[in-house]
């Protein structure tokens, strides 16, 4: 009896999904090791990040410390410049003030001694060193705060620190470097990641419907397993019934599936019986015969269909068993 069309393409069937569905499960494998293997290179550039902030954190600490108390002197040398500054512009004003004073003071006193009363040229002239005495003593004043404006400027570069940018720019530029290469390892994982679920996808799928077409094969199987034992049945009815309308002699002739056919019972003590039949031969054996043998419990143990080849069979329970079962 020819193969089932439709088991073998189911087979097929399976057989191509069970390929697919362990190649979709290796390469969620490989996925996954990735995956893996990108996680453990974006936690260490994590790491690798947070210490280089750190040691910029640090630095940036140390650059502002240094900037704050730079600061605090150049705003106490402002303060002293500020102050002394004001208070000269006032003191310009009176030593300007004292100056033209004393000037009108002497000139009165030459004139009075020119052409008026020579008694008022002392005054004028004792009010002009007055006013060129408190002039001097302005002038002195502001000369003392500048004084000491130079002073606190020199203080200032003196002790205000020099702020070296260098160590905190080769560590801001470290942590960028290593903030750059955590982003892009995490970039990598994500993306890995992302291959990794939809393989794990693609295999759940793939495995869905292995099962779906393994389950569609074994309930064709098992209609394949029940449709052969009905023809079993049939076969061993049929033979029995040719064994009923046997003739006497070394064989006998009757009938199965419509076609004469000749049985011959073993004389080896087996108890089995040979039935040929659809053979060339008028009795059913010849070349192209088909054969049938029946145990002596009158079951069918193999059965190949006329000209079908001897490999190809519909029941071989004895091949089964691992028994030698003779073939014509």
């Amino acid at each position: 009896m020819p193969r089932n069309p439709e088991l073998d393409r189911l087979k097929a069937e399976q057989q191509s999904l069970f390929e697919q569905k362990q190649a979709a499960f290796q390469k969620f494998k490989d996925l996954q090791e990735q995956t893996n293997n990108a996680y453990d290179m974006m936690e260490s550039a994590w790491d690798d990040r947070v210490a280089a902030r750190e040691c910029m954190n640090v630095e940036f600490t140390t650059r502002q410390s240094a900037l704050a108390y730079r600061d605090v002197v150049w705003d106490e040398y402002c303060r002293i410049r500020d102050c002394n500054n004001s208070r000269i512009e006032a003191l310009k004003y009176d030593a300007d003030a004292e100056h033209r004073a004393m000037q009108e003071c002497f000139e009165r006193a030459s004139d009075a001694y020119q052409y008026g009363d020579k008694s008022e040229a002392p005054y004028w002239s004792q009010q002009g060193h007055e006013h060129r005495a408190r002039r001097n003593e302005l002038n002195a004043e502001i000369s003392e705060l500048g004084r000491e404006v130079k002073q606190a400027k020199a203080n200032a570069e003196a002790s205000a620190p020099r702020v070296d940018f260098s160590a905190y720019n080769r560590a801001r530029v470290a942590f960028e470097s290593a903030k750059a290469r955590h982003e892009s390892a995490q970039a990598e994982f994500k993306r890995l990641k992302t291959l990794r679920d939809s393989a794990k996808i693609e295999f759940d799928q793939l495995q869905t419907r292995y099962k779906q077409a393994q389950e569609a094969f074994n309930r064709k199987v098992e209609e394949v397993r029940t449709s052969r034992a009905a023809t079993k049945q049939r076969v061993i009815d049929k033979v029995n019934m040719a064994l009923v309308h046997e003739k006497g002699g070394l064989f006998y002739l009757g009938s199965i599936f419509g076609q004469d056919a000749k049985i011959r019972p073993r004389n080896d003590g087996s108890g089995k019986t040979d039935v040929y039949f659809g053979g060339l031969y008028a009795a059913g054996d010849g070349i192209g015969h088909g054969h049938a043998i029946i145990d002596q419990d009158g079951t069918v143990t193999y059965l190949r269909d006329a000209w079908q080849d001897h490999d190809d069979y519909l029941i071989d329970n004895a091949r089964k068993r691992g028994l030698n079962t003779h073939k014509i």
